[in-house]
């Protein structure tokens, strides 16, 4: 019986999958001598066809990158477990519409046009470099393949092409498993925080999140939906968090798990958010509670993070530390909220909030069942 092999991806001839390719002897040479001339020739003669426009990118509707990942999905799940993407796509106005030589005017009109002005509306469209037909297994751009890599040559190669093709910065990996994968998020993930620099200078998105499968809690992959009407992936609700790989969607979030400090640091100066939510609604604080990042903790509270946030679940930090049954972190979270009203000698009079800690709702006089005291006394131990 014959067996049908997928072609590889053309891609794979300029860097392929071991690390070699086209473009690597080059490479070499221009780490040895500092010359990248052949290198950027390469880039004009080969590497700009595999892009839209020559490397400018075009606006491409979100609902068509769904629908990617969603067939993409339902190609691995059998056919009773397969789950359409939902909801209206709407008209794609860019259809007719030749991109070749447009400029910012046209981000401008899509911005008014699909109301972006209301910070409670989703974008509809984002740029796109790398010719989604031209794309790697994992749904990657060659900036993308070169950070897998990660070696000295394929680093030098990374930032000629983001100095070459600036907008490819911010080019995001197109798969189930990866979607939303920034070449900033590998950059956290190598624990490579001259790239991390390098790449923010170049205008790297620090907001931008990622949704694929390999970084979702585990209890919630079975659970996974799209709608043609929003990029995010929807999830059932109710989960334990459980997963080593469940970041929290945002660069900040990805190095706020991996303990890096200093990358935090760097990307609070570059307007990271730590009170953003990803699809939970956890902010960086609940990760460190999640993963048990004590300094952490206490360093993104220094920097903006606050600490009676609620996720989807109605949990603060505290109320989460509660439920997991994190006791280091519960009574962390417990210091950075107390105040100290005086002391004598070694007696200390401390007092703390009670809004998110009491099981009685300051506000409402009803039961908070999401109260730290609640789930202590109440909840059911949901350990990871």
């Amino acid at each position: 019986m014959s067996v049908v092999k997928n072609p590889v991806p053309r891609i794979y001839t300029l860097v392929d999958e071991q690390g070699g390719g086209i473009l690597m002897p080059w490479t070499r040479y221009g780490v040895k001598s500092g010359d990248v001339t052949n290198l950027l020739e390469l880039f004009n003669s080969m590497v700009k066809y595999f892009m839209y426009n020559d490397g400018r990118g075009k606006f491409v509707p979100i609902a068509e990158l769904v629908t990617i990942r969603n067939k993409q999905r339902n190609a691995i799940l059998s056919t009773l477990r397969r789950k359409k993407g939902k909801g209206k796509s709407g008209p794609n106005i860019l259809e007719e519409f030749d991109q070749s030589h447009s400029n910012g005017n046209l981000h401008k009109a899509l911005k008014v046009l699909d109301g972006f002005g209301n910070s409670n509306r989703e974008i509809k469209y984002r740029v796109i470099v790398w010719d989604l037909n031209e794309r790697g297994n994992m749904g990657e751009t060659l900036l993308h393949l070169c950070l897998l890599h990660n070696t000295i040559e394929h680093k030098l190669l990374a930032k000629q092409l983001v100095l070459k093709f600036p907008k490819l910065v911010n080019d995001i990996f197109i798969s189930e498993e990866y979607y939303g994968l920034s070449a900033l998020h590998e950059a956290i993930v190598n624990e490579d925080i001259e790239m991390q620099y390098f790449l923010l200078k170049a205008k790297a998105d620090v907001h931008q999140r990622c949704y694929g499968a390999f970084f979702c809690a585990e209890d919630q992959r079975e659970s996974r939906r799209d709608s043609k009407e929003h990029e995010w992936v929807d999830l059932q609700p109710n989960t334990k968090y459980i997963g080593r790989m469940y970041f929290g969607e945002t660069p900040l979030a990805f190095a706020t798990c991996t303990n890096q400090s200093d990358s935090v640091r760097l990307l609070c100066a570059f307007k990271a958010d730590p009170n953003m939510k990803d699809t939970n609604g956890n902010t960086t604080l609940h990760m460190c509670v999640i993963h048990e990042c004590k300094e952490m903790l206490e360093l993104l509270h220094s920097l903006g993070g606050k600490l009676h946030i609620t996720n989807n679940q109605r949990l603060t930090p505290l109320g989460l530390a509660a439920k997991l049954a994190k006791k280091d972190m519960f009574e962390a979270i417990l210091d950075l909220e107390k105040e100290i009203i005086w002391t004598y000698r070694e007696t200390v009079c401390v007092a703390y909030p009670l809004r998110w800690i009491d099981t009685i709702d300051e506000i409402t006089g009803h039961v908070n069942q999401t109260s730290a005291l609640s789930l202590v006394v109440y909840g059911v131990c949901q350990t990871i």
